[in-house]
């Protein structure tokens, strides 16, 4: 073996990098204790993770948090810090919990119900700017029966209530931990009942994590983990590809085929817990005449989407849910028709000859394919007679737009469902009461709340399987498709993935 570097290893070695993560001949050495680098898309928006819902970062929330419940790859609902829970009463206002008792927080201190209540209550009432306070607005109350039972207390009828006890922003922070050094003490020094312990944190750069000798669930097998935060996806590849990483994800779809070839990776390529769309905001006079809607949205090849990006992989989508999930409506689709298309944008008085004028938001890295994917959706709409204006905007921007009412145009929008409910789908991207719904058609607000209330069961999912019919019928909001995700590895690790798009470092090993 030659005893000189290539260019490529000196530069990895200048970075200062461990060197048996970029030199493929050091590959045979590496063991459970050689770190476990990974190249991430995002940097955590906030280390307090009831504070955002930013469902990339739940990778992040679940090494150093935990969570009280968790979604298996097929959305099923499994214990995690919550071993059991029962309804104790017909209304579904009061669900009593249990904890392990044999949970402990990252400075020794144990996790009881005194913690749930004042993550889930206590600071939510007095900080409604937390997202979890809009997620569990309708709990009052946790009433502590001891330090491992409780009774969760809402205002009004929750029967879907347990599912969020495994979703976004639903963590257990500690108490006595957080009221010591306040918010800002906290967001610099995290802490929590997670499998690993946040050791050091390079805003943009990198998050560097160790196993946690006093996790419940035992001491991961890999006891180091960095989370390399890489926003371009073809830093991503070439990090992957060059052997700097072990674990690459969200890569582009023709880049992840390509790396198939490549003997020393496995690459996986798997239906994601999420659905591509285009947020309506109804708040913009041009999108209240519902010919312009049915037109932009018949205009859409959605089977040519699919094709063009993710080599028909990626499922076409009619409604505002996964093909299978419960809120899908068999039977169903929204045609597409480009002459009828034409033919009813002129309806609405426009034409070729006179354009519709409209601004079209995507984002551009932060999902695979999704500047690609607006830039094609842009030319099918300019063969009907629109005139497009691409802007290219942050999802962080387009929340502050939407939620003051200021989106200039249609959004190409991502949304993340861990559960498959339908609430989680067209119920909170319908809903008008909700802030980040775009499109508020006044009479789903009372429909809307009906949903909320009813009880779990098929005539529950037959109203949803209805509104998510009207929903596409009346062009609220344009369902694309079901993405495929990626997630490129090592050999020489192994790591399972999940349609939630979750990378658990914990549930990692090494091969070889």
């Amino acid at each position: 073996m030659s005893a000189e570097l290539t260019k490529r290893e000196f530069v990895s070695l200048m970075l200062g990098l461990p060197a048996t993560t970029f030199l493929p001949h050091l590959a045979g050495a590496q063991s459970a204790d050689t770190p476990l680098n990974i190249a991430f898309i995002a940097d955590v928006q906030s280390w307090d993770p009831t504070a955002v819902t930013f469902p990339v970062g739940q990778s992040i929330f679940k090494c150093v948090y935990d969570s009280p419940l968790t979604y298996s790859s097929d959305q099923k609902l499994q214990p995690r810090q919550i071993v059991s829970r029962k309804w104790l009463d017909d209304n579904s206002t009061r669900l009593e919990i249990t904890l392990r008792d044999d949970i402990f927080f990252h400075d020794g201190s144990k996790l009881t119900t005194e913690d749930v209540k004042y993550s889930w209550v206590t600071r939510p009432q007095k900080d409604k700017r937390l997202a979890v306070a809009g997620l569990l607005q309708d709990l009052k109350d946790v009433e502590i029966m001891s330090p491992t039972k409780a009774v969760l207390v809402y205002s009004k009828p929750s029967p879907s209530a347990e599912f969020y006890l495994g979703f976004l922003t639903v963590y257990i922070i500690p108490k006595a931990y957080h009221e010591k050094v306040g918010d800002e003490g906290f967001l610099a020094k995290p802490i929590g009942a997670g499998p690993y312990k946040l050791v050091d944190y390079q805003r943009g750069s990198r998050m560097v994590m160790e196993a946690f000798d006093k996790y419940w669930g035992g001491v991961p097998a890999i006891k180091s983990v960095t989370f390399q935060v890489l926003p371009e996806a073809s830093t991503r590849v070439a990090a992957i590809e060059s052997g700097r990483v072990d674990v690459a994800i969200q890569l582009p779809f023709r880049e992840a085929v390509r790396l198939q070839k490549n003997p020393q990776l496995s690459v996986n390529l798997f239906p994601q817990a999420e659905i591509y769309m285009l947020q309506i905001p109804s708040y913009v006079d041009t999108y209240q005449n519902k010919d312009v809607r049915t037109a932009l949205h018949m205009a859409i090849d959605k089977a040519a989407l699919a094709k063009a990006f993710f080599n028909n992989l990626a499922k076409p989508l009619q409604v505002l849910a996964t093909p299978g999930s419960s809120g899908d409506v068999p039977g169903y689709t929204f045609p597409f028709d480009r002459k009828k298309a034409t033919e009813t944008l002129e309806k609405a008085g426009f034409s070729k000859a006179k354009p519709l004028q409209m601004t079209f938001c995507t984002t551009n890295g932060t999902f695979p394919n999704d500047y690609e994917i607006a830039q094609a959706i842009a030319a099918m709409w300019r063969q009907i007679g629109v005139d497009v204006k691409l802007e290219e905007i942050t999802v962080a921007k387009y929340l502050e737009l939407n939620h003051a009412a200021k989106l200039p145009g249609i959004m190409l929008y991502s949304w993340a469902n861990a559960t498959g409910d339908p609430e989680n789908y067209s119920g909170r991207i319908l809903n008008p009461a909700l802030r980040f719904s775009a499109w508020k058609e006044p009479a789903n607000k009372d429909r809307i709340a009906k949903l909320f209330a009813m009880k779990l069961g098929d005539e529950r999912l037959e109203e949803y399987r209805k509104l998510n019919k009207d929903a596409s019928e009346n062009t609220w909001s344009i369902p694309l498709l079901q993405p495929v995700a990626s997630m490129v590895t090592k050999k020489s690790v192994s790591i399972p993935t999940y349609s939630q798009g979750y990378v658990l470092p914990a549930e990692a090993k090494r091969t070889a």
